[in-house]
């Protein structure tokens, strides 16, 4: 059996997106395991002669075809909560819950006189727990199946076994976003330390929205950023702009003298944001499509000792094998994750807004 990658530390959305896509030069020698260690999986049949291939005689039709290595796998649905969160390996796949120790200080400094009473600065100390949740896939090889499909050029216990790691995954995107019901496991729609969703006043969806009403929608979602910051927000601060999927073409929107898209306006003025198309903010509240700006990492704003993220997906494991079994006929495998859900560690450094009208 494959031995199944472990994630060891914290990985930001910033971080997980700026892996992108591997770029392999054309004078590089990798073999096909090296290429599906990078998710690289080609596959085609050419346009081969079927039939006679003289007046005098009969070439069977596979003697005539071409492969291409490497196999073309239909795609999936995109665990774009990573994108966003990251992902944060932490806790134990059979653990109860996940908890984050908080903590509020207070006081009011008062005029110092020698025969007046101390005024007494305190801390409130609090616990955020989120619930473990489990989901389970498996997967079976027949004896025949293996080398059936392994004359055809397929490794079916590796497929199967990938399938079931994206069927997983596919499952941790869902708890990503939405938790599950009737448990303190949550997503990023509906942890309870979020932030309200705004309106931006103006009414305005961004799909119909012109260069100047763009410009205004985000200079609002910064402005009321910065008021739950107060001063703290600094313009070279990395930021994350969530927009519902289907909303890319909004940064190619220009102005009145077609010398300045939305997009370029953005980059100009703010470099350091970063923008993600998400299927799972469309419709997300109410009916109406969200977008999210996060201030990422500011953990040096309030003298936190954990992590810098402003939120974090907390996954206990993505891949646990519970059991295999060699049978007389065959191969079976059952494998499961443990998931937490979001934990919303710093909700002042988010903004929700409304981007539909």
């Amino acid at each position: 059996m494959a031995k199944i990658s472990e994630v060891l530390m914290h990985q930001s959305g910033r971080q997980v997106r700026a892996r992108g896509a591997a770029n392999i030069a054309q004078d590089k020698d990798f073999a096909l395991n090296d290429l599906k260690a990078l998710g690289v999986g080609v596959a085609a049949m050419d346009s081969a002669l079927i039939g006679p291939a003289a007046t005098t005689g009969f070439v069977p039709a596979h003697m005539l075809q071409t492969w291409l290595a490497g196999t073309v796998r239909a795609i999936t649905t995109p665990v774009d909560i990573d994108y966003v969160a990251g992902i944060t390996t932490v806790g134990n796949w059979h653990d109860d819950e996940i908890g984050v120790r908080t903590e509020e200080d207070f006081g009011l400094a008062e005029l110092y006189g020698d025969t007046v009473n101390i005024p007494l600065a305190n801390s409130n100390p609090g616990f955020e727990l989120r619930d473990v949740v489990r989901f389970e896939q498996g997967f079976q090889v027949g004896e025949l199946e293996m080398r059936r499909m392994g004359a055809a050029g397929f490794q079916q216990e590796q497929s199967k076994r990938r399938a079931a790691t994206k069927s997983l995954d596919i499952a941790r995107n869902l708890v990503g976003w939405n938790g599950i019901a009737n448990t303190r496991t949550y997503g990023l729609l509906n942890d309870p330390n979020l932030p309200s969703v705004v309106s931006l006043g103006s009414g305005t969806a961004w799909l119909s929205a012109t260069f100047a009403q763009l410009v205004a929608q985000f200079t609002a979602m910064r402005n009321a950023l910065e008021t739950q910051m107060g001063q703290s927000l600094r313009d070279d601060a990395n930021f994350l702009l969530s927009l519902p999927a289907g909303y890319r073409g909004v940064m190619n929107v220009y102005n009145t003298g077609g010398n300045m898209s939305f997009g370029q306006w953005l980059s100009e003025n703010y470099p350091n944001v970063r923008t993600e198309y998400i299927n799972s903010l469309k419709a997300a509240i109410g009916g109406k499509d969200v977008g999210y700006l996060i201030a990422e990492n500011v953990s040096e704003l309030d003298e936190s000792d954990t992590d810098s993220a402003t939120l974090i997906q907390a996954v206990p494991s993505r891949y646990e094998v519970v059991g295999s079994e060699k049978r007389a006929k065959g191969y079976i495998e059952t494998a499961s994750n443990a998931l937490a859900g979001i934990i919303v560690l710093r909700p002042w450094a988010i903004t929700r807004a409304e981007v539909s009208a």
